[in-house]
Parts: C-alpha cells; structure tokens; sequence
C-alpha cells in the first residue's frame, strides 16, 4: 500500500535498533545488582479496519498497520485504526515493574504534521473485526504524541497490564488510532509494522522453602525426628521462578521455631543470605532456645530484593539430649573372647550387640579403630547381629556404641579377641642358589585341615596343588634374573582361605669377596704394604672382573681375568690410613654383567709413637720454661725424617736417629683456652716417600701461677681512699718481675722480691668490685699462668 499527499509519496524506513528504541522511549534508572526478569512480548493476533470496506477483517495480514487516513492509488481516502494483542498470562502471580508498548513507524503521509495518536484498551480481536464491527474500546491508555518521521514510538502500559491481570485477563488488546477530530486529515496517517512489542521487567516471589532439614535429618510433621543437639544448624531448599527464565536474584532464608503447644513463643532466627536460586539456605538455633523433651515446630521463608515467600510447610521435631545409660553387650560364638585364637584374616565371623533394656536404642555404631560403621537394631531397644571380617592376626579391639533416635551414642564396650595366624610359612631351601637354578620352596600350613595351595608367579595366572598328608606341598621356581615374587594362600577342608603370604626370590649375582689382609680393626695391613683380595664367581661363565679401588674418590676401573674356576685375585697398597672400600662386579662372555658387591675395610696406621718423661701424654706436668725431651720412634720401615708441630708454631723437621729426640721449652701457659693444652703431632717419611699418618699427642703443662691475697679477707671490704695491701707469691722458679692488672686499669710491672714475694699497695678512688689479675715471669721470658683474687670496694 502507498499513500499520497499533495502529489507526494513519502516512505520512511527506519534503522533504529529495537534495543536502542525502548532506552530512548522511556528513562529507566539503572537496575540494582540484582533485578527483574527482562522479557518483551509480541502480538498473538493483529488487525486493521478500513472505512472503505466496512464489514471487510483484515486479520493477520502481511501488510503494514494503517493509523488514520491515507489515499489508495485511486486517490480515495480511507480510515483505519489497528489493533493488537497480547498474551499476559505469564505474568499471573508475578509483581510487574514496567510494561513498555513501542512500534516502529514504516510510512509517514507528512513529516511535518505532528504525531497524533490515542492507544486504547479494547475487546479481543475477532475473526470478523471490522470498521463497523471493531473490538469494543474499553478506555484510553496512553495519548502518543511528539514530531519525527520513521522512529520508533512508545508508551506506559504498567497500569494497563497490573489492571488486566488485576481482573484475571489472560489477553491485553489495545486499538492504535488517530483521535476523532484528525482522523478523517490525510496529514496525520502514518502506517507501523503489525509487530510491535511490549517490553515489561518484572518479578516472581521465591516459592516456599522445601526440604527442611535439622542437623543435616530430613524433617517430619509427624513429630518422629528426635535431635541430639540444643543447637542444631538448619537449612532448607530456596527456590526462584525467575531463575529459569533466566533471571532471578539473590535470595535470603530465615527459619522460625516455636513449641508446638505454645505458638505465641515463636523465635525467628537473623534472615541471612543465601546465594542465587536454587540454594541452600543455613541457619543456627539460638544457644538456650531448645530445651530436652520438647517437641518443636520449624518453618522457613524466603526473600528476593522485591518479594517475600509464603511460609514452608510446618515440620516438627522433639529434643532429645540424654544418651544411652549402658554400653552395649558384644557377644561372637566364632570369635568369643576366651584368650584363645580364632577365626582367622578373612574368614567373617557373627558378632551379636544388645541394648541392655534401653528401649530408645534404634541402632549401632562399630569399629576396629573407632566406631564408624552403623547397624539398625532389630526392633527399637532390641539386638542385632552383623558378620565382620579381620583382616589381620593377633589381638584385636571392635569397639561398639549403641546409638538412640536422637543419635546419642553410649560410651563405647571395647571387645577383645584374637584372630588365629593363618598364613602358611614358605621356606626356600636353596637361597645361595646362582642365577638359572631352580630353587625348590616348601608351603607349610598356617591352620588346621589344609587341604591346598594356590601361588601366584609374579603377573601369572593363580595355580593351586594338593597338600600331602603332612599338610605341605612343594614346587619348583627358577626365579627370573630381576626377581620373581610368590604370593600364596591356603584352603582348609571348610572351603575358608588363609590370609595370604608371599616371599621374594631374587638370584645374587654378585661376586664374592675374601681377604685375610685387610681388615676393619687395628690387625690389618699397615699403609704402604700391599694386601690380598681373592675374587670368587657368583653365576656362571664368568671372563673376567670389574673393579675399583676407592670407588666414591672416582678412581679409574680396572678389569682382571677370571682363572679356570672363576676366581681372580687383586693386590692393593694403601696410601694413606683410614677407610677404603672396593666395589667389584663380575662379567660374562656375552657381556651379561653381575650386581655388584662393595666392601670397606681399613689400613693400618704406621704413624711413629711419642715418649716424654717430663710432658707425658694425657698428663699435667713441667710448666712455663721447663724443658721436656719427646723420644720418637718409627713403625713404619726405612724412616728417614720426621715432621712435628707443637700447638701455634710452625711445622718442624728432624732427621731420624737412633733414637730420635726432640727438645721442648713451653715459654707460656696455653692461654688460648686457659688449660695449659698442648697438641704435639708428627709423621714419619721413608726412603721410599711414603709419608704415614700423623700421631696426635697431647699433654698439659702446670701453670705455676703465682697466689694472690691482700689484707681486706673476706667478709671484710675496702672503702674509698683506704689502702688496700696485696700480697703476691711467684710459683714458677726463677721469676724475677710480677705483670698484674686491678679491675680495669693498665698493666704493673713490680720485681719479685725475697723468697719470691712482694706486697703492693692500691688506693680506691671509686666504689665497685675489682678482679687481680696477676702473672709472673723469668728473666729467660717464660711466663706463668694467671693468679686471681678480687676485692669488693664500697663508699
């Protein structure tokens, strides 16, 4: 269709975005974090009606939607309003926010004339809508107005909507026109796409909460559900209708409890959040809400940020805090507690537990380390039997509680018994068997009626053989060269299994090693004389042996011929004392090579021995300026000299003699660690070059220190600006001056007078405790060790 004004056809096509045109109908504040649902509607049905064709229905067509007048290519003028409808029926039990009707104009007469609509609430539209039968018009909506040409154009329809669904409408259908007195003007028509849209935001109250749990049971109205706790947490199921429209928002839980005969005492907890819909909601009782013995109801509700739940259905639930009076009673015929072994790993046995006449016992927990697994009784207070299983030998502690309806456990009955070993034995009865032999292994029983064997070859199929009648039974294995593992198990003429055993048979290969050279003890060999090692075969075709000397220091490999029996023998002249090792393996003529054996072993020390009469070793002797000869004497052969250090001074050389001395003079006590320690260390050197290893003697010397005293003994003190006389007696021999200190002030010097005393005289000037510090010396240098004494001076 085409319309004409004033000889001029005008067509709009507009490129506005439907998205872009609802933002500009209509301002909406931006949503919160969590909104509406977002949904547009578009008609079920459409009309238009013409007054050129007045009983004519134009329903459903392909056309544009005419609004007011227009001309045919006729030039004939016609009238028309259109009308569309929409399906509100999803929207019943929602809280509609907004509706937003808007259309896009295809086709405007006069861009110039100002928009002029009227939107109307109407009847439906009927198959046979015309001009002169249209859809009764109910009441105006919305007046559309503005200036443009091709836009999209809107209008409110939120009361419109709420009204119908207020009335239970299930179809809202508004009439698009011109207003009377324009209608017949030709400027004012325009035609719109028959699809236009109603954009609505809008919200679904969360259901009821369902599945009402309290400390994780599923809760009952029957009044049935007994709880153990006066603070149980609690949660229920949240749901939101919107969340499978693809909305929804978060949803908050809250729970109310009340004593079932006493509602006016309703507590409802804190309304906590719950997360997005479908959640869980959680909540705590209020510490002393729940008292024992009393039976509750519990409801839940839910919230969205618009939107409040119905309450849940009712549950209820009693309070029970008193656990079990007794422990339970534990009873086995096939593993009685009689200190005998029974039974055995694997073989189930009947355990029976009894209440001991506590009628609100429903169940059982049971365990070897705790009590984890949960039997129900028979009949409430009643007993029950379960078969267990060992799984090991020996002495064994179940330990059982008995569990009432509230789930309060009893203290717990600890059962002891003891499970038979069963496991057969296996000896190996070639265990030095080479590489390639078989080895013949004997299977003995483990219980009693053994009447098989099944073994297992490492990954192989289970094979089983007779026992005899002794019980045993053999087979042969010839082991694989990395090992063959034998698993095994027994059956006993009861058709029961044993707990099962196995063994690990692994061929060695490696050589063996023989010395009676070398040892680990001070009897071998000495550094510098060559030792035997004799290397003997431990598979067959052995060529020759691989082997290595001090093997972790990176020495080279070295190879020997086997001898016509296999074996090989290798020397070996140690360097220096302490450990060597050797690691040997042997090796085929098709290159296959043997595990390895490693050895260590010792040399013996050659280093020369020390002697003094004045310094013996590990005593105190002499002293500063004293002399001490040290006679050396060689163990190893053709010593030609010899090297010594005494503590702090440098290292020395002596040709060797017979004998050999060294001479000595200490010049000072050892006050490096004021013990007087000296470390006298020496090695010999032969003729050949080989150097022993060093011998370390050690010897203190007496410090000869000189007494100090003075004439304030104790408890007496000296005071500022006393005199205070001390007393100093030199015990080294020949000391001619006395080197002393008094608290912090320099070093004295004061000559030893007759029979090697001297007094000296000090005047405090400051209250404190004072240490003396004094030594003596000779005329030759040699210095004593300290003397002490200290003095308390006061005010």
């Amino acid at each position: 269709m085409s319309m004409n004004h004033g000889g001029v056809r005008q067509r709009v096509i507009s490129v506005l975005t439907a998205a872009f045109v609802v933002a500009a109908l209509i301002t909406v504040p931006a949503p919160p974090a969590a909104a509406g649902v977002y949904k547009y509607l578009q008609p079920t049905t459409w009309a238009y009606t013409d007054s050129r064709t007045p009983l004519k229905s134009y329903v459903n067509t392909t056309a544009d939607a005419p609004v007011g007048a227009w001309l045919d290519d006729r030039g004939r003028r016609h009238r028309s309003r259109s009308y569309f409808s929409f399906d509100i029926s999803s929207y019943r039990g929602t809280r509609l926010m907004s509706a937003t009707f808007s259309v896009r104009e295809t086709e405007v007469n006069d861009c110039s004339a100002t928009r002029t609509w009227e939107l109307w609430r109407t009847d439906r539209i009927r198959p046979t809508t015309s001009w002169l039968n249209p859809p009764r018009a109910r009441e105006k909506v919305a007046d559309i107005g503005g200036e443009g040409c091709g836009s999209y154009v809107g209008a409110d329809l939120t009361e419109a909507v709420r009204a119908a669904l207020a009335r239970n409408e299930t179809t809202l259908t508004v009439e698009l026109r011109v207003p009377g007195r324009l209608e017949g003007n030709v400027r004012f028509g325009r035609r719109v796409e028959p699809d236009p849209a109603v954009y609505t935001e809008y919200n679904t109250p969360p259901g009821a909460p369902t599945g009402l749990k309290i400390d994780g049971k599923s809760c009952s109205d029957s009044g049935e559900l007994f709880i153990a706790n006066t603070t149980p947490y609690l949660n229920a199921t949240l749901t939101d209708p919107d969340a499978a429209s693809g909305g929804g928002s978060s949803v908050y839980g809250k729970f109310a409890i009340w004593p079932v005969d006493r509602p006016a005492e309703r507590v409802e907890t804190p309304e906590s959040w719950a997360g997005y819909a479908p959640t869980t909601a959680w909540g705590y009782t209020p510490a002393g809400l729940l008292q024992n013995g009393v039976t509750y109801a519990l409801a839940a509700r839910s919230r969205d940020q618009d939107d409040v739940s119905p309450w849940s259905a009712e549950c209820r639930f009693t309070v029970d805090t008193v656990r079990p009076s007794h422990a339970p009673t534990v009873t086995s015929t096939d593993y009685p507690d009689d200190g005998g072994s029974h039974g055995g790993p694997g073989i189930a046995g009947a355990f029976t537990f009894s209440a001991n006449g506590d009628p609100d016992v429903v169940g059982y927990r049971y365990g070897f380390w705790s009590p984890s697994e949960f039997v129900a009784a028979e009949t409430p207070g009643g007993s029950v039997t379960v078969d267990i299983t060992p799984t090991s030998p020996w002495s064994q502690y179940l330990y059982v509680q008995s569990v009432d309806r509230a789930g309060n456990v009893s203290e717990s009955a600890a059962y002891e018994f003891n499970v038979r070993q069963t496991a057969p034995s296996i000896e190996d009865t070639n265990r030095d068997a080479w590489l390639g032999d078989p080895r013949t292994l004997v299977f003995r029983p483990g219980m009693e009626n053994t009447v098989s064997y099944t073994y297992q070859l490492d990954d192989d199929a289970e094979q089983t053989i007779p026992a005899g009648t002794d019980g045993t039974a053999r087979i042969t294995v010839t082991p694989a060269a990395d090992g063959t593992t034998v698993h095994l198990f027994s059956t006993n003429a009861a058709g029961q299994r044993s707990q099962q055993t196995w063994i690990q048979l692994t061929p060695r290969t490696a050589p063996v090693v023989e010395t009676t050279d070398f040892r680990n003890g001070p009897d071998s060999v000495p550094v510098g004389t060559p030792g035997t090692f004799t290397l003997k075969p431990h598979m067959y075709g052995v060529v020759e042996y691989v082997y290595q000397f001090d093997w972790y220091d990176g020495t080279p490999l070295q190879t020997v011929a086997a001898g016509p029996d296999g074996t090989a023998t290798v020397q070996f002249t140690a360097a220096d004392i302490g450990q060597h090792s050797l690691r040997v393996f042997t090796r085929t003529a098709a290159g296959v090579e043997s595990d390895p054996t490693e050895i260590a072993f010792n040399a013996s020390s050659i280093a020369p021995r020390i002697t003094s009469a004045e310094y013996p070793e590990w005593n105190t002797r002499g002293g500063p300026g004293i002399e001490g000869t040290f006679t050396l004497t060689p163990t190893a052969a053709d010593v030609v000299e010899y090297e010594y250090q005494f503590s702090r001074q440098p290292v020395r050389t002596v040709a060797a003699g017979a004998p050999t001395t060294i001479r000595w003079t200490p010049l000072d006590y050892n006050t490096d660690t004021y013990d007087g320690s000296v470390m006298l260390q020496v090695r010999s050197r032969s003729a050949n070059g080989l150097v022993s290893d060093w011998y370390y003697y050690r010897f203190w010397i007496n410090a000869l220190a000189p007494t100090a005293t003075h004439d304030k003994e104790w408890p007496e003190t000296a005071h500022v600006g006393e005199p205070v006389t001390f007393t100093f007696t030199a015990q080294l021999p020949g000391s001619t001056e006395f080197l002393y200190t008094i608290g912090d002030g320099p070093e004295e010097v004061v000559a030893v007078g007759p029979n090697g005393i001297t007094t000296v005289q000090w005047t405090p000037t400051g209250s404190n405790f004072y240490h003396v510090n004094v030594y003596s010396r000779t005329a030759a240098g040699a210095k004593s060790g300290r003397g002490h004494t200290s003095i308390s001076v006061q005010e």
